[in-house]
This record gives C-alpha cells, structure tokens and sequence, in this order.
C-alpha cells in the first residue's frame, strides 16, 4: 500500500485474519499528527475550517487538492499542544477524524477495502471497541467506522469536479503567503494556491450561475475568508 501521510502500516481489514482485533478509543490524543501541517479539505468542509485555518491549494496541475494549512514548517501541527491535544474549539478536518482507518485501493485497483494503520497503539485483542463480532460479522461500531470513512471519500471525490472547474477557468494562481506567528515574526508559505478574487469576480453571468447552481459560490467565499486566518494561525 502507498503511503499517506501519518498513516504508517496501511493493512487491508480481514475478518479472518483480525476477528479478534479491538480498538481503544484515543482521548484527545492526537500524537499522529503533530508532524502533519497540512491536510486535504473536502468542500463541504470549507466553512467550518475557515474559521480556523487557512484553506489553500496544493499539488501538482494534475492533482491539486484543497487543504487545511494548521502549521508553519514541514515537521509542525500547531494546532496540537506537547500532550498532544487538539487546540480546544477547533475543527478538526475529517481526514484526521477518519483515523487510524482510510478506504484503499485491492492490490488489483478493481475495488475499495477499507483498511487499517497497523502501527496504532491502540489495536489489541483485549479491550475497547471490537470490530467484529464472535460470528465475524462487522460489529456495530466497525458498521459506524465504515459509513463514515465512505462518506469522507464521497465528499473527497464531489470536491474534484469543482477544482477541475476552477483550473479550467484559470482561477487559480500560485502565490507565496506570509504567515504571522504569535510572536510578531513571519513565515513564507511557498507552493501553495489561491483562488484570484478579481478574476473570478470578471467571469461572465453564465460562469457566476453555474457556480450557484451547483453550490460552489459558497465554497469560494469560504475559501477566501480562510485567507484572514494566515494573519492568526495557531494563536
């Protein structure tokens, strides 16, 4: 299985092979991801991160992604305190939510399984939550696990016709943006995205109905009020 992010033994679920796994819920502990300060963003997502963080663009042409940008440098979640905490209050993206499970690819890429991080701590044979039950039927929590992973995917995938819109149309340019700490100094935040306002706002009716129709305007104003958060990030 390829890497993805904080994930580090992505291992397909087998109610053969892991009838007998438990996990025990994390209490606020997000260790996993203090190293991880960026993360894809679903559309849907925009209004609740834009509070929070700034909502960018990232990728090459051919697979850029919206993003949640939570941290300053490669190795750093500010969002994240030294006991590994989530900043009180702040929304925490669905792709870390989904965590230690994710939907991959068969070995052959014909269909989804939906899988595991095998390196979480918090899988044992004795306590917490089951994932299966004595009959090696998926157990009620696992039935919890699986809809909200799918649904996180589904999400994931409505949000690519709407980047594919907005590349067509040349409403993305790359821009370098400086951050503020709280300590007064600055940070340049290169690579990353951004939807051209003034452009975006010469398009013709029929472009601005399209985007209204399909519920995008929206997400485009999310996306640019999250631009404010690069002047607080993390304080």
């Amino acid at each position: 299985m390829a890497a993805v992010l904080f994930y580090q033994k992505i291992t397909p679920l087998n109610k053969e092979e892991h009838r007998a796994l438990h996990l025990q819920p994390f209490e606020n502990d997000y260790s996993f991801a203090r190293s991880t300060p960026v993360v894809p963003l679903a559309a849907t997502e925009f209004f609740n991160a834009s509070r929070h963080y700034p909502v960018l663009f990232s990728g090459e042409e051919s697979s850029l992604v919206p993003v949640a940008v939570m941290g300053y440098s490669e190795q750093q979640n500010v969002f994240i305190n030294d006991a590994n905490q989530w900043q009180k209050n702040a929304y925490i993206p669905a792709f870390i939510r989904r965590y230690p499970f994710i939907l991959a690819n068969s070995n052959d890429q014909s269909q989804l399984t939906l899988c595991f991080d095998d390196s979480w701590k918090g899988f044992n044979e004795e306590t917490g939550e089951p994932l299966f039950t004595e009959d090696k039927e998926q157990s009620e929590y696992l039935k919890r696990v699986l809809s909200f992973v799918e649904g996180v995917h589904q999400e994931m995938q409505r949000t690519r016709p709407f980047v594919t819109r907005l590349q067509e149309l040349n409403l993305l340019e790359k821009r370098d943006l400086q951050v503020s700490r709280a300590d007064g100094t600055h940070f340049l935040l290169r690579d990353f995205r951004v939807i051209n306002e003034k452009v975006f706002m010469q398009q013709e009716d029929t472009v601005i109905l399209e985007f209204h129709k399909k519920g995008w305007l929206p997400w485009v104003y999310a996306h640019l009020l999250s631009l404010s958060n690069l002047q607080t990030l993390g304080q």
